[in-house]
């Protein structure tokens, strides 16, 4: 979706699944679409945030769980398909990755499993403009806290990719 006016204007079941691609969340989708018109793209954006903070812990879960694991390349290749413009918006999150070393892409997967053992989700966060080796980095220094620490990062996480993919979506270039 290229301009507000396209969202506003669109059908339903084609704005729910445009907002699913900023927050993979049925219900967050469906609400975010039943708001429309939205005046301002700021307008639209403060809408995504409240409803996301107020997302019930299913909710939050259902978003989480949709999260490609940061540097698992065959798992990003295998869940979107070359043609998805999931796979696109995937790479332009996590594309660092490509450039890292074999050894910090085993290191990534070692302990996103790890993690992923330990607190029962994978670790999530803002990857935009990190490279693979300061992704790592935050996966070592937050592996060890609570999960109840953990699970609010990620929701905050989960807050700042849905604001940078609203953005991203009404860029002229997108």
């Amino acid at each position: 979706m290229s301009n507000l006016a396209l969202f506003n204007g669109c059908a339903a079941d084609a704005a729910r699944d445009t907002a699913m691609g900023w927050c993979h969340c049925v219900n967050w989708a469906m609400d975010v679409a039943s708001k429309r018109p939205f005046q301002s793209i700021q307008q639209l954006e403060s809408y995504c945030v409240e409803r996301w903070c107020n997302a019930s812990i299913s909710e939050m879960e259902e978003a989480l769980a949709a999260h490609p694991l940061i540097g698992d390349l065959e798992l990003l290749k295998k869940k979107f398909s070359s043609n998805d413009a999931r796979a696109d918006k995937a790479f332009a999150e996590q594309g660092q990755v490509l450039n890292a070393s074999d050894d910090t892409l085993e290191a990534l997967a070692r302990l996103n499993l790890a993690y992923k053992n330990r607190h029962g989700f994978i670790f999530i966060v803002f990857a935009r403009d990190l490279s693979a080796e300061e992704m790592l980095l935050a996966l070592q220094a937050r592996i060890c806290n609570s999960t109840k620490e953990e699970f609010a990062q990620a929701v905050a996480e989960q807050t700042k990719i849905l604001q940078a993919r609203v953005a991203t979506a009404f860029e002229p270039h997108a």
